[in-house]
């Protein structure tokens, strides 16, 4: 009974953290109802898609990820928010709103855990360093939000990309594919500062 009822509060506090983040980066340029209305939809389709990774639990981490992406595009089409500031500001609410969700596993710690719940904490450093300056960099012309988000999940893949090689045995819900798909979505992050960078 405890333990369902952690799961529900912890739940609701990370999905509730995730929408003011959501919110939060997105209050000065469009109204509520875009807002909420994509924050829900990445929800239902992150809650869909975790309930399906149960049936493949390997795959759980590209599972929630596809899950997490559909969901994005699903909302952006329907919300009319600029898709790299939606983008921006989904980066950093996943990175933060999950990380409350190691109280699941405080039974259950291990090594994989540890590396994946670190990779989030850095990843939020990382997003709030760049934030900071990116407007700076010169080579940066345009100076339209999103450099972050893309720079994060950039980071972010290709530290993945690269354990898989070090250490595969120590990134949490690793495929032998993880090499090529995590390098491939950090090279095309990275490709799409340079060309948001041109707009």
């Amino acid at each position: 009974m405890e333990s369902v009822l952690l799961t529900v509060l912890v739940s609701v506090f990370c999905g509730l953290t995730f929408l003011f983040i959501f919110w939060k980066n997105l209050k000065d340029d469009y109204m509520p109802s875009q807002i909420f209305s994509v924050g829900f939809i990445v929800l239902i389709s992150f809650a869909l898609g975790f309930f399906l990774s149960g049936f493949a639990s390997t795959y759980r981490f590209w599972i929630l990820f596809i899950a997490i992406v559909i969901g994005y595009i699903i909302g952006y089409s329907k919300s009319k928010i600029k898709f790299y500031e939606g983008l921006d500001s989904l980066t950093i609410a996943l990175a933060i709103s999950l990380i409350p969700s190691a109280l699941f596993f405080i039974n259950d710690w291990s090594l994989d855990l540890f590396l994946f719940y670190l990779s989030l904490a850095l990843s939020c450093l990382v997003y709030f360093s760049v934030r900071r300056y990116y407007k700076t960099f010169i080579w940066y012309k345009s100076g339209k939000r999103g450099f972050s988000g893309l720079f994060t999940l950039g980071v972010v893949f290709l530290f993945r990309s690269v354990v898989s090689i070090v250490k595969p045995d120590y990134t949490l819900f690793l495929t032998e594919y993880d090499i090529f798909i995590s390098g491939l979505i950090s090279f095309s992050a990275f490709l799409n500062i340079f060309i948001l960078g041109e707009k």
